[in-house]
């Protein structure tokens, strides 16, 4: 007999045994996932937000797993390309070009009708934005009939929303004198030497890019509003009314009437619900945080952000996401439009908040300003943080992230302007951005 040794033996148990059992239950942790989310050019508003949204995530990613990039394109059909070849996983794109993507017109006429999209949540409006050059004689859309305009670059969200306005108007492209050819990345600077009269394009307020050309320029925006227009809205759901706040642009004192799509997140529906449900839970819990990180989201809402039936909702955003924290502690615009329309004229009203409702908001958020041109992404002093923790796709990492990029980028704090080759449509730092 050994007593001594069976004592100890006992002890031994008596301390390990709980200890291992504890072990055991601890929580398996799945590998790192990782999610590159489809944006835009540098200086508009779809890259902020892709870094937005990528921000939120790896901050808190040693909870969830998921790790976020966000990756410059030249826009929306660039962005449903990537995502069917799998070299994003998230992508932002235009409402209209969604749903012509789902259902094989528009851009995708001759396509079978994509059936694998899927929409997590619907963002900020991009009003279809009319300039004129400053020694034009545009002062209504009727005006620019027969003039030098620019109607958006071939394939791009640009192109396929000014050909919605056209139709409306009964236009062809060949009711304007054409315009000189541009290179891709320039097209818009026509409107500061005299070669272009009137402009189209897709935006999201404020746009550094637009706030460059009214600012160097004296570029002028035009309102898109009229019977036709009406007439627009009522047969298409995916365009909403728009309304463009004062004062965010040199020389734009008054608000500006027009219409836009809105920015919608999509996934492929093979996109794992786990990493769905990650994203839906971080924005939600984070909204407040989010909608202060660009003045275009300064909006939104936990209604106006429930995504439409353009394309099926994905599967991973249908349980019901948490209730509290969800409302954004976001300024009132001061330049918000009446909710009465009766006080407006015909095609006067601002955005809806959710589509198809009927209350009113505005694009421009209180305080917002529009820095001078430069190679930043964002428009407000608190969106200087917008891009920390996430990475860039035409350009450099930031903060120390993992990129996307070719293995020889750089590491820096400041992103930079897409390589010359971009793709078709893409626009430069001074000019506004494709989305």
């Amino acid at each position: 007999m050994h007593p001594r040794p069976l004592r100890r033996r006992s002890t031994l148990s008596r301390i390990t045994l709980p200890l291992l059992a504890g072990v055991l239950a601890l929580p398996l942790f799945a590998a790192p996932a990782y999610v590159t989310i489809g944006t835009g050019d540098l200086n508009g508003v779809y890259y902020p937000t892709g870094g937005a949204i990528c921000r939120l995530l790896n901050e808190d990613n040693s909870q969830h797993g998921l790790h976020c990039t966000v990756q410059s394109t030249s826009g929306s059909l660039a962005n449903l390309a990537d995502l069917a070849k799998g070299e994003v996983q998230l992508a932002l794109v235009q409402s209209d070009v969604l749903y012509h993507a789902a259902h094989g017109t528009g851009p995708f006429a001759g396509q079978a009708p994509n059936e694998t999209l899927r929409n997590l949540f619907k963002l900020h409006q991009e009003s279809l934005t009319l300039l004129a050059s400053a020694t034009s004689n545009i002062t209504t859309l009727a005006d620019i009939e027969g003039k030098r305009v620019d109607i958006g670059a071939p394939n791009s969200g640009d192109r396929v929303t000014s050909q919605a306005l056209l139709e409306a108007m009964g236009w062809q492209e060949s009711s304007f004198t054409p315009p000189p050819v541009a290179s891709p990345g320039n097209r818009l600077e026509g409107l500061c030497n005299g070669t272009l009269d009137a402009a189209l394009l897709v935006a999201g307020h404020p746009n550094q890019g637009i706030g460059d050309l009214t600012g160097r320029c004296k570029a002028r925006l035009i309102p898109i509003e009229g019977e036709q227009i009406d007439r627009l809205l009522k047969q298409h759901s995916y365009y909403q009314r728009s309304r463009i706040g004062a004062n965010l642009y040199p020389g734009q004192t008054g608000g500006v009437n027009t219409f836009a799509v809105t920015a919608e997140l999509v996934a492929e529906a093979s996109l794992p619900e786990a990493e769905v449900r990650t994203v839906r839970d971080v924005l939600t819990n984070n909204l407040k945080q989010f909608t202060r990180l660009h003045p275009a989201l300064t909006t939104l809402t936990p209604e106006s952000m429930q995504a439409d039936d353009i394309v099926p909702t994905h599967p991973g955003m249908q349980d019901a996401p948490p209730a509290s924290t969800l409302v954004p502690d976001a300024l009132a615009p001061s330049d918000a439009a009446a909710t009465d329309s009766s006080a407006a004229p015909t095609g006067d009203a601002a955005a809806p908040s959710p589509e198809g409702s009927s209350a009113t908001t505005n694009q421009e958020a209180a305080g917002a300003t529009l820095p001078a041109a430069s190679g930043a992404t964002t428009t407000n002093p608190d969106a200087a943080k917008v891009l920390e923790g996430a990475a860039v796709g035409q350009g450099e990492p930031l903060s120390g992230a993992s990129t996307v990029a070719p293995p020889s980028a750089a590491t820096t704090t400041e992103p930079v302007a897409p390589a010359p080759s971009q793709p078709s449509g893409a626009l430069p730092t001074q000019a506004p951005a494709a989305q």
